[in-house]
């Protein structure tokens, strides 16, 4: 069951993960727009060859809808902008002896809304996959990655550099509130050196990513899943995952304005506006256009990088969404607990199932533990 299938990245999980899905599974796509579903069933169909797909429209705001959505379910993936309801729905979820995965940013609600849950979750077999996607999703597989290189890793970076077309008059208010949450979670606060530091502008990394992205000064973002990885990696002394800007207006004068309203909850839905208006006018770029993380690791075996990149945003967070869900349908991956999908997935097959998801993956350096 896909909430939020009608959306741009739950359309895109759902038409990728449709082929080769089993004879004895069926893609239920639920959101609220009669039309959208339809249109997305259509897709989903005509990319797996067969009839694999239900909609079931449903308003995921009211509980007693949702208790109703989810009965049935064998697994519930989240792609809507849901994190004021996370709780609501991860215990309906529970109810009904689902597993869960979802798509949504790391923000502090869904994630304690989560982790309350987490002792519940464990005792009843279910295995609860959050921050899915690419950022979060893909940093801490990098590293772990690298660690299968390395070993003991003493430095893991990762590095976003993004030259899209952001299209925000498509973007939900709810896919906006939940970027602002991340505004006011940032504070240029990254692990370097065994220690949190506060990093100034002239401290940021400045990366040269890959054209037509080109050299990019980046910002410390907080991902839980990089504390996760530090705690799992105690000689991991700098990690960090850090995002390239856009234009010098929109890095020095757009963004921190942003980050500043984003902390006063009484100027929300004013700050929101703001950020439609931001992306909309001066974060957006002409084709060709093109998304990429880079690694870079030390470790006790020397250096190792990987770079994973694509040109289409919504491409970028299905596949690996898509990877992590095929290896928890089969079994393979499964397990009972709440984990970050970074965290959870095998990075000796992970990268070589988005390369045949369609991203491109570049890896160097090290050699195999």
């Amino acid at each position: 069951m896909i909430l939020g299938a009608s959306g741009q990245a739950g359309g895109a999980l759902a038409v990728l993960l449709a082929p080769g899905l089993a004879p004895d599974l069926e893609l239920v796509l639920v959101g609220r727009d009669p039309g959208r579903l339809a249109a997305a069933r259509d897709r989903v169909d005509a990319a797996a060859g067969r009839a694999v797909a239900a909609v079931a429209r449903h308003d995921l705001t009211d509980q007693d809808e949702t208790r109703r959505a989810v009965a049935g379910a064998r697994l519930v993936v989240v792609a809507a902008s849901l994190p004021e309801q996370t709780g609501a729905l991860a215990r309906a979820t529970l109810a009904a002896g689902a597993d869960w995965f979802d798509l949504m940013l790391s923000s502090r609600r869904k994630l304690d809304a989560l982790a309350a849950l987490a002792p519940e979750i464990h005792a009843r077999g279910c295995c609860f996959v959050t921050d899915g996607g690419f950022h979060p999703g893909l940093p801490a597989a990098m590293a772990r990655w690298a660690a299968t290189r390395l070993g003991r890793l003493r430095r893991a970076d990762i590095h976003a550099g993004m030259r899209i077309d952001w299209r925000a008059e498509r973007l939900a208010d709810s896919t906006l509130a939940e970027a602002v949450e991340e505004f006011a979670r940032c504070d240029l606060t990254a692990r370097v050196g065994g220690r949190l530091r506060r990093l100034r502008l002239r401290d940021l990394p400045v990366i040269d990513f890959a054209p037509p992205i080109g050299r990019r000064a980046c910002t410390p973002m907080p991902l839980d899943e990089m504390r996760a990885l530090v705690a799992a990696m105690p000689g991991l002394e700098t990690a960090g995952f850090y995002v390239g800007g856009f234009n010098p207006f929109t890095d020095g004068v757009a963004f921190p304005l942003l980050m500043a309203l984003a902390r006063i909850p009484a100027l929300r839905r004013q700050t929101i506006a703001l950020t439609r208006l931001v992306l909309a006018r001066c974060a957006g770029a002409p084709p060709p256009h093109w998304l990429e993380l880079r690694l870079i690791a030390e470790g006790e075996g020397g250096t190792a990088a990987m770079t994973v990149g694509g040109d289409d945003p919504y491409r970028m967070t299905a596949a690996p969404a898509v990877a992590c869900l095929r290896r928890l349908l089969d079994g393979t991956l499964r397990r009972p607990g709440l984990i970050h999908q970074g965290m959870l997935v095998d990075p000796a097959v992970f990268f070589d199932d988005l390369a045949g998801l369609g991203l491109t993956v570049g890896r160097s350096g090290g050699a195999p533990a």
